[in-house]
Order: C-alpha cells, then structure tokens, then sequence
C-alpha cells in the first residue's frame, strides 16, 4: 500500500539527496579513458571531489579494479587552463605516461610495480597535454607544450613537440600556429596528423588537420589536408588499424565524419544521418567520440534532438546499426575500443549519472559497469524525466525556435497544493558553446525532488544543433541567449507548467554571467539568482583572461568593421557592472580565488555596487578552487547555499 503524499509548498519538499552527496567518498568525476588493448585493461582517471580534486588513475581488469597512482601525484592537465588528456597506454609495454599538476612535470609508470620515472626535466611555467606514444619507438612521445614564461598572454607559446623518453630530451615539431591539438601517430608510426588553428578562432570556428611524414623524432613535409580551403571545425583525428585517417569535420554545417586515403578526402556518409553530429566542441582536450574496434568496423557516437546513440558501423559498405545503449549523454574522452568487438564508454542514461561501462557490440544494453560517478542513488519514482522543449523566440532579434530541456518537480511523497503552480529554475549552460544534454543530472533532481520545475536552455550559440545554430550567436553574446531565456519562461508559462511570479535563474561561467547580466538587463522576470563562476566586467575579462580565450569575446560581441569606441560602448553595454543599479533581486554569487578564467575580483565588484543600492546580495570565494569547483567541502557547501537561498526567495515568494 502506498503512503499518502503530503500536501506542501513547492519547494519545500523533503529531498533525499543533501548537499554532503556531492563531497561523499566514492563520488567522482570520469574525466577520461584509455585502455590497453594487448591486454584489455582500462585505465580510467577519477577526479576526486573527497581527495581536493585529485585525478586518480585507475585499472579495470577482469571484474576487478584498483589505483595504479601513486597518492604524491596528481593526474591532471592544465593546457588551454581547462586540460584535459592528461595520461595515455603503452601499447608495447602497457606503462601510462602521464602529466601530473603539482610540478606540471611528465611521467612514465609501471602500473604494476608502482615505479614512476620522471621523462621532462619538471618547470611549472611549462604545461604538458594531449600525448601520444610512437607504436614501434615507443621512446618517442608526442605532447602539445604550453609555455608559461613570457610576461604577457600574448607571448605565451603553443607548440607540438615530442619528448625522448630516454634522454629527456625535447624537440619542437610544429609552431607557429596560435594552438594544437591532437597528435597521433600513424599504426606504423610513419606518419603524425595533427590540428592546429590560430586566433581569433576557437577549436569550433575553424580549425585545420595537419599530416607529416616522422622520422627518427623529426617531420618531413608537412602539409595540411582539410580545413584550409573554408572555414571548418575539425577535431578528433583518428587512424584506422589500416593507414587511412577518420576525423570529425563540420564542412557539411554538422559535425560528420570523414576519411582522407592518398590525399583524397570524403565524407562518411551514414543514411539518415545527415543533421547528426559526431563531435563536440574542444573545451578539453583529447574528445573521443568513435573508436574502431578493425579496419572495417568502429563504433560512434552522434548526437541528434539532444540525444546521443551509440552505433556500429560498417566502414566498407557504410551500413549502421544502433546498438541500443540506454547511454544519452557522453562525456569528452568518451569512448575507446578494448578488442573487436567490446568497447569501453563514459556516458549517462536518463536514470543514471555518468557510468563508465564495458559493451559487447553483441549484446545490446548498458553493458558491464565499471565505475558510477555517484555513490547516491534515487529511486525511479523520484525521478523527473526530461522533456524537450522547442519555443519561439519572441524576445530578442532573429526569430525562430530555441530548444531546451523542461524537469517538472517529482517526489512520490509530495504535492503541491490545490491550484498552484511551481516555481522555475532557469539553468543557463557555460560557455557559450555548449550544450545541456538529456542525462541524469544529480544537481538537477536536488532541485525537482525539492518541487522546483527546471528549464536547461540551449539558446542560439548551443553546440549540438549544427554551425547555423551555433552561429546565431555571433555579435550577441548577453543579447540573444537572455532573450531565448526569456521566450522560454514564458512559452512554459503559457503552457500552465509554472507560476511565473516565482522564477529563478542560475549558471555557471558563461551561465553566471547570463545569471548576472539577466538580472539586470529583465529585472522584472526573474525573482532571484545563483551566479557561478560569473563575468561581471566584459572589459575587464578581456585584459584578465588566459590565451585559449583572449580572443573569444571579439566575435561573440561584435559585428565586423567596428571602430575600438564602438566595441568599448557594446563591452559597456554588455557588463553586468554597468547597470549593477537595475539588479532588484537577491543575488548569491560564488567564485574560486584561483580562478584563471574568471578572476573572482569579477565577483567582488559586483557585488559590492548591488549591496551599495539595497539588494540582497551574499558572495562567496573558495580558496584553492579555480574556474571549476573539484573540492568536496565547496562542492557540498555551494549546494547547501543554493538550496537555502531558492527557499528563501521562490518557495516562500509571493
């Protein structure tokens, strides 16, 4: 017999998930995956939020698992200030090379005996990512440098570079180019391919595959091979076990996949398949979303309707099948072969937050589990499924449709009362280029099962969509993507699925400061918000910010042929700081003082000219946290605030 539900407020229902499961021992972050295919171990590094975010590599291996890094070390990268890539396998000798982010130095380890040996003289000005070891001379490792050293962000250099591992010796490949990304060996270690763009692109706008011939640690003739001819994102190169080189390219306004074989270059083109993308845009580095498990057969990812699938495909005949996986959403470094017919996968299903698991392409399902995310568990019946959402944009310039997703609030042992409505979270995602997939979101059902209706927007400029979408963007930054945040309230409203006077606005990076511009730009549509991570001052950002982004601000907010007064009055018009004034509703912001991205002195500013004009305004900086919040004690401690604070201001409003 099932217990009656109680009749209570929205938004204060008693939830089952608390603020200390986001800090619990055995709660992690999947960052990436690699395995050793002569033996089918996989090595998956876990970002420890119970350690202070520390990146733990860990062996899986016939249904048993176990760390294989030593606890002085910590395997994370810090190129381009988000990493990512950080280890890579031995295929000859099964050892993993790794960059550790203490000492930014580059190691070789036994995963076996424990043994690490230090392959780069260590300087922590020179950051190391991105690696890949050469298939015969396995001395010879290629690694995208980042060199620290110069005074300004300007004169910090990028470069492709590989490193004797036996006399700790480096040599630089490839410079010139503003960044790289991607360098992977050939299977006979003949050739290296790689990608390279400059500013003021990013690795979404246009990007170019490079392919040269190597030799005793040293390339002849260079040569780009796509992307030089027209603008096009091009990530993920991958060789096939036969010499031919895969890569993701959005030439066609999709991320596809295509193939160069005796410099001729094609699509892969899958029926049906035509408005799905195979990638993803390259925040991280080292992105995986196919692998092939023979020369004829890979397994895919795609995302289409923000949805992804996982397929098997017939590289000879392009024939696909679906494999059936409940996985919806994947992460960057998502997916490797482990033999010719299992792979491994980092991924979400609706129900589930991120698994890493072991598929048999024979056997349709999730497959074997490997390794949850989240120790915390929430029953089916507690569960909100999301919805897609598709509404006008009324608001703003360009018309058209804008997407989202719509959790209504669920909890089997409540109700709201008679001829209410709930209150809406609107979560904005970062950014911008970015999307808010479809799997379980545990900070997402925080809130649903506390009776809250939530509302990921995927505004113009959202990956996922096609370049178009993406593109609508451009010049509109803090115009056109506030705007879709607006249409979406009110298409929900119209629908009778939420109480409009009780609406909530939150997101971090570039969702903190669509959480800080919003407020003050439609003061009259949102009740309170959550700022993470936020941009308070445009102008400001722009002299502060690290190289990987020093040019991101220019196309996102301005039209071309602007004089510099013009651009300084959109810089203006656009910073949250100048019309801090109009910013009526209570604020809570939250910031890391290691930030490189967004130095919290964004935070202090604002906050101190709304609380000069009356409003509730509470800031809070976390020592040793950075632009992405790792640490158990903030994690848990920003999830107790943000729960406090939307009590405060939408259950108990109006």
């Amino acid at each position: 017999m099932s217990t009656p539900q109680q009749v209570a407020a929205y938004g204060t229902w008693e939830s089952p998930i608390q603020p200390e499961d986001f800090a619990a021992a055995g709660s992690v972050v999947l960052d990436q995956i690699y395995v050793n295919r002569e033996n089918g171990k996989i090595y998956i590094n876990e970002i420890r939020p119970d350690e202070n975010g520390r990146g733990v590599i860990v062996e899986y291996h016939n249904g048993e698992s176990r760390e294989v890094l030593p606890k002085q070390f910590n395997a994370l990268s810090q190129v381009h200030e988000y990493g990512g890539a950080s280890f890579v396998v031995d295929q000859l000798t099964g050892h993993l090379v790794f960059t550790d982010w203490d000492t930014k130095g580059v190691f070789k380890l036994d995963p076996q005996s424990g043994s690490v040996v230090p392959i780069v003289h260590a300087d922590p000005k020179i950051y190391y990512a991105d690696f890949d070891i050469h298939p015969v001379a396995n001395h010879y490792i290629v690694a995208i440098k980042e060199d620290h050293h110069p005074a300004t962000i300007s004169e910090i250099e990028n470069t492709l570079v590989v490193i004797d591992s036996s006399t700790k010796e480096l040599q630089v490949l490839a410079r010139g180019a503003d960044f790289y990304s991607f360098p992977r060996f050939s299977p006979d270690g003949t050739k290296l391919a790689w990608i390279q763009w400059n500013h003021p692109n990013m690795p979404w706008d246009s990007t170019q595959l490079w392919v040269a011939e190597f030799d005793s640690g040293s390339l002849r003739s260079s040569k780009p091979v796509a992307g030089f001819h027209a603008n096009a994102s091009i990530t993920q190169p991958t060789w096939s076990p036969d010499d031919k080189l895969y890569f993701v390219s959005d030439e066609s306004d999709y991320w596809q996949l295509y193939r160069c074989q005796n410099e001729i270059v094609q699509r892969v083109h899958l029926d049906g398949l035509d408005t799905a993308e195979f990638g993803f845009p390259d925040w991280f580095l080292g992105g995986s979303s196919y692998a092939f498990l023979s020369p004829v057969k890979l397994v895919a990812c795609y995302n289409k309707d923000n949805r992804w699938a996982i397929i098997q495909v017939d590289t000879d005949t392009l024939k696909w099948r679906d494999l059936g996986s409940p996985i919806v959403q994947i992460g960057i470094n998502a997916l490797k072969a482990v033999n010719d017919t299992t792979f491994a996968v980092i991924g979400s299903t609706p129900c589930l937050p991120d698994v890493a698991t072991l598929v048999d392409i024979k056997q349709p399902g999730l497959g074997t589990i490997l390794r949850k995310s989240s120790s915390s568990s929430l029953p089916d019946d507690y569960i909100s499924s999301p919805q897609n959402v598709t509404f006008p944009r009324v608001h703003g310039p360009g018309g058209g449709n804008a997407f989202g997703l719509f959790l209504p609030p669920r909890n089997p042992r409540y109700r709201g009362p008679e001829g209410t409505l709930p209150p809406l979270i609107v979560a904005m995602h970062g950014g911008p280029t970015f999307q808010t997939g479809s799997g379980f979101y545990l900070r997402d059902h925080a809130l649903t099962t506390r009776g809250y209706a939530i509302l990921q927007v995927n505004y113009v400029g959202s990956t996922g969509y096609g370049r178009p979408y993406r593109g609508l963007l451009a010049a509109q930054w803090g115009v056109s993507d506030l705007a879709d945040a607006v249409s979406g309230v009110e298409y929900l409203s119209k629908q009778g699925m939420i109480d409009k006077t009780r609406v909530g606005l939150t997101g971090h990076s570039a969702g903190g400061y669509a959480t800080m511009q919003g407020l003050a730009i439609n003061p009259s549509v949102w009740t309170c918000g959550v700022a993470e991570s936020g941009i308070s001052d445009m102008a400001l950002l722009l002299k502060e910010t690290h190289k990987f982004e020093s040019q991101y601000l220019g196309p996102l907010c301005f039209s071309p042929g602007l004089t510099e007064q013009e651009q300084d009055a959109i810089l203006k018009e656009r910073s949250p700081l100048t019309h801090a004034s109009n910013i009526t509703s209570p604020i809570l912001i939250l910031s890391g003082a290691d930030d490189a991205i967004v130095p919290p002195n964004q935070a202090y500013l604002l906050a101190k000219l709304i609380g000069a004009a009356g409003t509730d305004v509470n800031i809070k900086v976390y020592d040793g946290e950075g632009h992405i919040f790792v640490q158990g004690s903030t994690l848990s401690d920003i999830e107790a605030r943000r729960y406090a604070w939307f009590r405060k201001y939408l259950a108990q409003a109006g």
